[in-house]
């Protein structure tokens, strides 16, 4: 187990997994809430903040919630506790992600002062907080909130973000579409690929509840029943059409979701592909959105109530149903995130990517291993075999033991001999309690709430990291990795 592990490790960080954070899922209510310090560091090999927004008086980068973003008047650190995670795995880029309104970034590009307001200013940013370099986003150019322009000026725009970037040794990475009427408006292909150190490929969103009929937001291939405009909205048409325009294969990277979009079905006596469905579906606990629901809203739905699930033999991907309410959903599983990773090394693109960590089954608790689905999604690209995992059956509830005050010495940490994912820290002579979110423990070692799925062995003299796959836990009194109700919670130390 062991050496799998840490072969496994060792393979990940020759490929690139970018996984993005939407920083508001904070502010979720109950199970869907998500927390930086839930990140687990060894997931992927490049994290991205969404988002950094454009100030509409300065035209400077600024922090979208700075309450939260911001350490400043008694902010919640979010920025430097995302690039902090590189203290638990050095190989970690974190990267910041900005831009985002399309009116705003069409403005910025076109004027040379105010891209220079920009840049400087997102650079700064970045550099300030130890990110380790910018994502630029831009949802799109040439778009009815843009101008014919945008197609030229965001190319100027790139270039003096990466001038900037690369005299701070910081990347430049920009996500875009897969959908051809878009790339034909917003990208010059070559000049972006040249531009950038990663162009990372949005592979879904390919239909939305504009669409007045039911269809997966993200088909690996075309449906037999697609006609007209809809024969481009595939991913396979899309990556050939960014490599048939001169993009770098080693520097493509396909993005997947962790989402579904979805409808609210006309009538039950269609609920195929192409059924009439003129609403958008109802939102769910978490997300709160008309038409969207995260996969971990869908699983606990599938899990509560009597759902549909279809697998059309035409397609890679599923899509559900629920007669009660009529809702459809098109979405990814396990299986259809590590197919698509397969494709994306089948194809030589550079790596895989997902939108986002907040809205796969980040706990485990639905499919028995956490974030299922973007660890099947890198097991597909590494040419792992796939596994599906055992859903977890229901624990019996348990009262926490009351914590017991410490004696406090400034600045010290102490870890908890019973409950290890509870701990105390010193501030001004008072001993003050903390509880890691869920899943994660106390590691002495960084001070700071980490995963227990990690550990150190001794390898030819060298400390190596190890990782537990699968949903298990490292026990430290077997040296092993083991199941959870199987991993002795006493002695749970990281050593």
């Amino acid at each position: 187990m062991v050496t799998g592990a840490v072969v496994l490790l060792a393979v990940l960080l020759q490929t690139v997994t970018v996984c993005y954070l939407g920083s508001w899922a904070v502010w979720r209510p109950d199970a869907g809430k998500y927390d930086v310090d839930q990140i687990d560091p060894f997931l992927c090999t490049h994290v991205v903040y969404s988002y950094a927004q454009i100030s509409e008086t300065s035209w400077e980068a600024v922090p979208l919630e700075p309450y939260y973003d911001l350490c400043e008047n008694w902010g919640l650190c979010a920025y430097d506790r995302f690039t902090s995670l590189k203290k638990v795995n050095p190989e970690l880029k974190t990267l910041l992600s900005v831009g985002g309104n399309a009116k705003l970034m069409s403005e910025v590009s076109a004027d040379p002062s105010k891209r220079q307001s920009f840049v400087s200013s997102a650079v700064s940013l970045a550099k300030n907080h130890s990110f380790d370099g910018l994502d630029s986003d831009w949802m799109y150019p040439g778009d009815e909130n843009g101008s014919p322009e945008d197609k030229e000026n965001y190319i100027l725009l790139l270039t003096e973000l990466r001038e900037a970037l690369v005299k701070e040794q910081l990347l430049l990475t920009a996500a875009v579409s897969l959908q051809k009427p878009v790339i034909d408006l917003a990208y010059d292909i070559p000049a972006m690929s040249a531009v950038t150190d990663l162009l990372i490929l949005r592979g879904y969103n390919f239909h939305g509840t504009y669409d007045t009929y039911t269809h997966h937001h993200a088909p690996l291939y075309g449906h037999p029943g697609d006609t007209g405009n809809n024969l481009f909205l595939n991913i396979d048409y899309g990556v050939d059409y960014w490599v048939s325009g001169g993009a770098d294969k080693n520097k493509l990277v396909l993005g997947l979701g962790t989402f579904g979009i979805c409808w609210t079905l006309d009538s039950l006596s269609d609920t195929g592909y192409f059924a009439s469905a003129t609403q958008a579906g109802e939102p769910g606990p978490y997300t709160a959105s008309l038409g969207i629901l995260g996969f971990n809203e869908i699983c606990e739905m599938q899990r509560d109530n009597e759902w549909t699930v279809v697998l059309d033999p035409d397609m890679n991907e599923p899509y559900a149903f629920y007669t009660e309410n009529k809702i459809w959903c098109g979405y990814e599983d396990a299986l259809s995130m590590w197919v698509k990773g397969q494709y994306a090394r089948s194809q030589g693109l550079g790596g895989v990517m997902v939108w986002s960590l907040e809205t796969d089954d980040f706990s485990g608790s639905c499919t028995g291993r956490p974030y299922n689905l973007i660890r099947s999604m890198t097991e597909g690209f590494l040419d792992l075999p796939f596994s599906t995992p055992v859903p977890p059956t229901a624990a019996p509830e348990t009262t926490p033991e009351p914590l017991v005050t410490p004696a406090c010495s400034e600045g010290d940490y102490y870890l908890e001999d019973i409950q290890c994912d509870r701990y105390w820290h010193c501030v001004n002579g008072n001993a003050i309690p903390g509880d890691c979110s869920p899943g994660l423990v106390w590691d002495m070692a960084v001070e700071s709430c980490s995963w227990p799925e990690n550990y150190w062995w001794c390898l030819s003299g060298e400390a190596v990291l190890g990782t537990c796959y699968g949903g298990l836990r490292w026990a430290q009194n077997s040296h092993a990795c083991l199941p959870a109700a199987e991993a002795n919670p006493v002695d749970c130390t990281m050593a």
